[in-house]
Formats: C-alpha cells, sequence, structure tokens
C-alpha cells in the first residue's frame, strides 16, 4: 500500500531538492536532529522527537528531481530501517515547484499513520519554501 500527497512550493526545483535533504533546512520544518550522506548508499537518520528515528539509505538521487529513500524506524518491529521507500520528486510549475512525496511498502494502518505525519510536515514545508521559516506547531 502507499500513501502520495503533491505540495505547491514557490521556488526552484534546485531550491525544492534543498529543502528536503540540507541538514539545516530539514531541522527547521521537519526534523528535531537530522544526519544523511546524500550519495547513493549513504545513510541518513532523522530524529523526529524524543526516542523517534527514522533511518535508511539513500537508493537514487537526481538533484533537482528525485530522491529516493530507503525507510523505517529504529527499534521498530512493524517499519524497521529500509523495510518501506520513500519517493520525493520535484517538477517545474507555473508557480515554482510540484513536489511529490510518495510513501511505499507499508500495510493499510501503516499507510494511514504516515499519510498523517507526512502532511502534518508538508503543511510546515510549504510556508517554510515561502516564508523561510516553519510556522509554529499548534
Amino acid at each position: 500500500m502507499s500513501s502520495e500527497r503533491t505540495v505547491i512550493l514557490p521556488v526552484n526545483p534546485d531550491t525544492a531538492f534543498t529543502l528536503v535533504t540540507d541538514p539545516e533546512r530539514l531541522r527547521r520544518w521537519q526534523t528535531v536532529a537530522c544526519r544523511m550522506d546524500l550519495r547513493v548508499g549513504g545513510s541518513y537518520r532523522f530524529t523526529m522527537g524524543p526516542g523517534l528515528h527514522a533511518a535508511g539509505t539513500v537508493t537514487e538521487i537526481e538533484p533537482g528531481r528525485r530522491l529516493v529513500l530507503s525507510w523505517g524506524w529504529e527499534c521498530s518491529d512493524a517499519v524497521p530501517p529500509g523495510d518501506s521507500a520513500l519517493y520525493i520528486t520535484m517538477e517545474a510549475h507555473a508557480e515554482g515547484t510540484a513536489l511529490t512525496l510518495r510513501h511505499e511498502g507499508l500495510d493499510a494502518g501503516q499507510s494511514s499513520g504516515h499519510a498523517e505525519g507526512w502532511n502534518h510536515f508538508l503543511d510546515r514545508l510549504v510556508p517554510f519554501a515561502k516564508i523561510g521559516h516553519a510556522v509554529p506547531d499548534e
């Protein structure tokens, strides 16, 4: 099962790519802490909150166009690191960039829960791309 969502960012595709790959920028709209070795086969680790660590490897990279990560959660039997795949694509759009995030390899319950999380973070990414900082969480 998969979930997918597209948002329009008011930046060019190269800038959109940086927003989803640069640890400093990721920390401003998505993660608490972030480490990413941005090369095929490189590892990443996102601290999403206390005790919540997503981890995996970079499996594809096309700067300004596409990023694919294996995805999972440390200390999780349900979705361990590398157990699912995250596809992020960027395409030029009249208003900037259409960024599509698709998460595959989850069962129905996992897909629903992850979609909720991705919607939350994509809702933070859009204003971050517009004004340079994320809006506070409610």
